[in-house]
């Protein structure tokens, strides 16, 4: 033979980098540096500051022309605004200021939800968009909603108020400098952009014209005639305490906990974040969910240290289309009980960096982690990059490398790639590479195609990540068309049809499967899609060393499932229906042998809005694996939810939520009182109790938490 199985995988690895690499450089000439700008805003420096109220009597928005018309971005793409929006903007020393007026033929409709921060959906609403770094790509954007409640994609103080009139609604803003990142230059140019929704119409409005089909980051106007502006010295401290009192199972356990988080603006584009101990108390419950394959599951993240900049720690593959493996260089669910963790991030000169170094407490001792993710920005929206990183604890050792590119050429063609190569101090360091490689066609309208690679050997170990399989490789293909219509009973339309080829790392095949999906957008805020598949499938089981490999044999897999959704606002605020039947292996409750069934799931679920500060919710989700050979059912199970909540002023909140799951009996009742009194500023007085299934026996508790977290800014 010329060439030995390992030789060809060898070359199939190169080959993989070789295709990102040659896209690469075919692409160059397609890839451009330049970036069109249709209008700007001459922000001038204000004598006196405005007070932030919502009416827009002061003298200071006197002297200030107004910017308007602008121009839909949703339902009809570049067509003028139905309803006229009016904004002015000035600035001081300390703060960037904002006044709105949104003018509404109909301000009976304006629909706007009393919530906590962060917690309205689907709201009439006003937003800035700031690119304060002017490159297409960063932003930070505030959000209002007539009730004055804000929304913000950072968590950050800042100050406004809003105000329901009798032509529409005012608001203003005012946002701090310390709140922001942004270069050191003497004269600041920004990237900026206004965003109004119309529930009522479902109509979103842009200042500047937004095309579908374009990055909306690259669409910006442009923020002009700030000079010497600086964010001073920004040290932010979070502290938290907390007492709980459990009753569990017939045993007291009484605890006391502290703990905080440091924030210091090195410079106004270099940020430095300390933790110690940070709060990760959780005064809701999480979810019930069965566990029916053996990959490991992926939560998200919650912590304020690990959430704000974690931008600065994503693959490019991330971002992109949805891949069958998902992998993470930096899972950081992984740092559990941080005694201290510190890291430093920003941007710079078309550098975007991130580090991490953590120190984390274990069972047995301790465990260290180190990250370090360097990006740098090319052309018109492309990228490139580096990423590193390692844990370490009592037994082993893992250091990863990676290097990752996401190019976008043409607007709507996008190449996205990451190499990562893993190397455990235990061995074993042959057999170590991930490779994914995927290439975009993504129009709003016409065409999409979507070509894609995924290769991941059998001894990759990502332990600071996350990845859920490995021997696995694919490859897949997938093309559709797409309509967009201005009137009528649809909105949009579209169909795709995909074919994946997988195998695994050895070249062996273990599945195949075609896929027909069809999307539904309606302009009555009903969404709806199906689809129907067919292939066969080998499984991964768990052998008796803890390991995965595949089972050998084939089995089929064929199926189809339906998704309905109606957003309404007002009293039936929502209604989503999801089904599923699927034929397939079923897993043993050990994940040690598969056998061919149907599983049946459905989930549904409803939230209604008697008033606009209270909300009442319920869902379930269920489902139901059989055996063919028998007819036998071997699993069958409901989860549900159930929730109030009742805001009694913009601050004081009431929530009470019931989770549970049929299978085994269990469940957890919550009741939470809260009292907010600025940004991540909170006391919380909460009450769980539990039914739990612990090793065949049925155990009962409650506990009572009070919990104050406070942000001090200096």
């Amino acid at each position: 033979m010329l060439f030995s199985r390992d030789n060809r995988f060898y070359y199939l690895k190169n080959f993989l980098i070789a295709f990102g690499l040659a896209g690469i450089i075919l692409l160059l000439p397609f890839l451009s540096s330049a970036q069109d700008r249709n209008k700007v805003l001459n922000i001038q420096k204000l004598t006196q500051p405005p007070k932030i109220d919502g009416w827009l009597d002061d003298e200071a928005w006197k002297v200030v022309q107004p910017v308007g018309d602008f121009v839909q971005y949703d339902p009809v793409n570049g067509a003028p605004a139905s309803e006229e929006t009016l904004v002015w903007a000035g600035y001081d020393d300390k703060y960037i200021y904002f006044a709105f007026l949104m003018k509404d033929s109909q301000p009976e409709k304006i629909w706007a939800e009393l919530t906590p921060r962060n917690e309205f959906e689907n709201n009439d609403s006003i937003t800035v968009i700031l690119d304060t770094y002017h490159d297409g790509r960063t932003s930070i954007s505030f959000t209002l909603n007539p009730k004055g409640v804000q929304e913000n994609s950072v968590e950050t103080i800042w100050k406004s108020e809003a105000r329901i009139n009798a032509d529409g609604w005012s608001a203003e803003m005012a946002i701090p400098f310390k709140s922001l990142r942004f270069s050191s230059a003497p004269e600041q140019v920004w990237g900026i952009n206004f965003m109004r929704y119309i529930h009522r119409l479902n109509e979103t409005d842009y200042w500047t014209a937004v095309s579908r089909d374009l990055p909306r980051l690259q669409q910006m106007a442009e923020l002009q005639g700030m000079m010497g502006i600086k964010s001073g010295h920004n040290l932010e401290i979070f502290p938290y305490a907390g007492v709980r009192s459990t009753r569990w199972a017939g045993e007291k356990d009484d605890k006391l906990a502290v703990g905080a988080d440091l924030k210091y603006g090195i410079k106004p584009n270099l940020y430095l974040d300390v933790t110690a101990s940070p709060d990760f108390s959780q005064v809701e419950s999480d979810p019930f969910i069965y566990q029916l394959s053996p990959y490991e599951r992926y939560f998200s993240e919650r912590r304020p240290f690990f959430t704000e900049g974690s931008q600065y720690f994503q693959l490019a593959t991330e971002n992109g289309y949805d891949l069958s493996t998902e992998a993470r260089l930096f899972y950081s669910r992984r740092i559990g009980d941080p005694r201290l963790a510190a890291k430093i991030s920003g941007k710079t000169g078309g550098y975007s960096f991130g580090l991490l170094g953590a120190l984390n407490k274990e069972e047995y001792g301790t465990s260290e982690f180190g990250v370090v993710r360097i990006t740098k920005d090319i052309f018109k929206n492309s990228q490139i990059g580096i990423y590193y990183t390692g844990a370490g604890g009592e037994t082993s050792t893992t250091h990863n490398l990676a290097a990752d590119y996401s190019f976008n050429f043409k607007d709507i063609y996008y190449l996205r790639g990451a190499h990562v190569f893993s190397f455990n101090s235990q061995g074993g360091n042959d057999r170590n590479g991930l490779h994914l490689v995927q290439f975009n066609r993504e129009p709003d309208a016409g065409l999409q195609l979507n070509l894609g690679l995924e290769r991941i050997e059998d001894k990759v170990n990502l332990q600071a990540g996350y990845l859920d399989r490995v021997d696995f490789q694919s490859w897949h293909s997938m093309v559709g068309y797409a309509w967009r219509f201005n009137r009528g009973t649809v909105q949009r339309v579209s169909w795709d049809l995909t074919g994946t080829l997988s195998q695994d790392s050895h070249g062996q095949k273990v599945a195949d499967q075609v896929e027909f999906m069809m999307f539904w957008n309606l302009f009555n805020r009903i969404d709806f899609h199906y689809g129907f598949f067919t292939g066969k499938n080998q499984y991964q089981l768990i052998t008796p060393s803890g390991e995965l490999a595949w089972n050998g044999s084939f089995l089929k897999n064929y199926g189809g499932h339906f998704d309905f959704g109606w957003e309404r606002g007002g009293f039936l605020k929502e209604i989503d229906l999801e089904a599923g039947w699927e034929k397939r292996g079923i897993y043993n409750d050990e994940f040690t042998a598969v056998s061919p069934g149907t599983e049946f799931t459905l989930e549904s679920s409803v939230s209604l809005r008697p008033r606009s500060n209270l909300e009442l919710s319920a869902g379930a989700d269920w489902i139901s694996q059989k055996i063919s050979s028998t007819g036998e059912t071997v699993f069958e199970g409901l989860t549900y939810e159930a929730s109030i909540h009742y805001q009694l002023t913009r601050e004081l909140f009431l929530t009470t939520r019931l989770l549970g799951e049929t299978r085994e009996d269990q469940y957890n009742f919550d009741f939470l009182v809260g009292y907010y009194f600025g940004a991540g500023n909170i006391i919380q007085l909460s009450f769980k109790k539990s039914q739990r299934k612990e090793f065949l026996e049925t155990e009962k508790g409650h506990s009572f938490t009070l919990k104050l977290s406070y942000l001090f800014r200096l």
